[in-house]
Order: structure tokens, then C-alpha cells, then sequence
């Protein structure tokens, strides 16, 4: 009869935990990631979204920041210094283009960053959610350990073609950090660090109250911290919101 040691069953242990802990896939980590966010159901019955937002980067007057998105990825973005008075200046994205509004008229965003803004900011589900239909692709890229608990890595690359990594928290199956570059429409080019925390159920669907964004490269570091006031689902929004302005 065969006879393990101690020492030989623990050696074993060793062995096959670690494994099991890994084995998990890509899609059954997404799979635990939608029903964190409240399921698939909840999410799908969400058309509209309103975020009322206030973002300081530690340096003078902090912007007031409202977001409207609309399924399937129109999205606007309307910001101003948070104070009486001050006009908001609009950005946008729409079925026909990508813009921003610059010196007083619309410009359109150039075809590359075009398809980076959609997919950054034009996702109305976020990523992980039906990955493989938007055409990108996801693989698991292992654990880290991080002060707030471990982390499970994913390796995203977006439609654009532009890169991200996904760390979700292993014990919650939310988002914790996102990482990757981002290029801004006057050619500057960042390094990005994305934190998010303080999730909240809006009609059963988690959302981060509290985003910190650290933009790092050859320039000064940039630090900007989002503190959310207000998100509003399924508040009723034209079409026309998202058209791009007549010059």
C-alpha cells in the first residue's frame, strides 16, 4: 500500500492549490465581473446615463464636469471652472465623428484618435462586457499584490488597436486600476494610471463614486481626482445632443 509522509502530502497541497487558483478563464472572470457590476440584465436595462462630476488636479479652480452617454457609444462631455458664471465648453462623440470644441468652433478629431475616443470613452458597458463582439481582445496576464488585497491582471486591446491593462479586485471582481497611454488631440502623449473606488448601486448597477487619474511621461506629472455628486440613469436625451455643433 502506498504511504504518503506529511511532508509529501503538503508538497502535494503545494502543488495543486496554487494551480486551482489560476485556473480560472477569461470569460468566467468576466462572467464574475458583470454580476459585480449587478448582471447582465440590470445592465442592459440602463439606455442613458448622466454623470454630474467635479475634477481638481490640486492646481487652482476645479472643473465642473457633466457626462451624457447614450446606448450604443453617443457620448458628450460638458466642462467648465466651478464657478458662477462660467460657460461650458462641449466635446463629443456621435454615429458620424469624434469632436472637441476648440477656440470657438467644432473641430473633428483626426480618424486614429477618433477610434481611440470611442473606445475609451464611447463604451456605454465598459470593456469586459460583451468583449469579443466589439472586437477586442482580453487574456488573462496573472495575480499582483497590491496594499488593498490582490489583484487580477487583464491584458485589453481595444478595437483601436490601443492597449490597457484591467485590474480587477480578486475578492469583488471590480475594477480597481486601469493602465495604459493615452494621446490627447494636441499631440501630447501620456503614460495613465486610472484608480477607482467607492462603488455605489444606481438602479443595481455598481459605479465608481471616486476616480484618481495620474498622467505621467516626459512632461510633468498630472494628478486628477474625480469626486462623482450625481449619476442619473435613463434620463430622457435627444439624439441631437451628441451632433457635433454647427461652425
Amino acid at each position: 500500500m502506498l504511504r504518503l509522509t506529511i511532508s509529501a502530502i503538503a508538497a502535494c497541497a503545494l502543488l495543486v492549490v496554487p494551480g486551482s487558483a489560476v485556473a480560472q478563464t477569461v470569460d468566467e472572470i468576466v462572467a464574475r465581473h458583470i454580476a459585480a457590476r449587478g448582471g447582465r440584465d440590470k445592465l442592459t436595462a440602463i439606455q442613458t446615463v448622466r454623470l454630474t462630476r467635479t475634477v481638481g488636479n490640486g492646481i487652482g479652480t476645479p472643473l465642473k464636469v457633466v457626462i451624457y452617454k447614450k446606448r450604443p457609444n453617443l457620448f458628450r462631455l460638458e466642462q467648465a471652472l466651478a464657478q458662477p458664471g462660467a460657460t461650458m465648453t462641449p466635446r463629443g462623440i456621435n454615429t458620424e465623428a469624434v469632436w472637441d470644441f476648440a477656440q470657438g468652433k467644432p473641430v473633428p478629431r483626426p480618424s486614429q484618435l477618433a477610434a481611440e475616443a470611442r473606445d475609451l470613452e464611447g463604451d456605454f458597458d465598459g470593456w469586459l462586457v460583451d468583449w469579443k463582439e466589439k472586437g477586442y481582445s482580453v487574456a488573462f496576464a496573472g495575480r499582483e499584490a497590491s496594499p488593498g488585497g490582490e489583484l487580477l491582471k487583464l491584458a485589453v486591446t481595444l478595437k483601436s488597436g490601443l492597449a490597457r491593462t484591467v485590474y480587477l479586485d480578486a475578492k469583488t471582481y471590480l475594477d480597481r486600476r486601469h493602465t495604459g497611454e493615452l494621446h490627447l488631440p494636441n499631440g501630447r502623449t501620456f503614460d495613465v494610471t486610472i484608480d477607482y473606488d467607492n462603488w455605489r448601486d444606481i438602479e443595481g448597477v455598481k459605479f465608481p463614486f471616486d476616480i484618481t487619474e495620474e498622467r505621467t511621461g516626459k512632461e510633468p506629472v498630472v494628478t486628477l481626482v474625480t469626486y462623482t455628486e450625481k449619476i442619473e440613469v435613463n434620463v430622457p436625451m435627444d439624439e441631437g445632443l451628441f451632433a457635433m455643433p454647427v461652425k
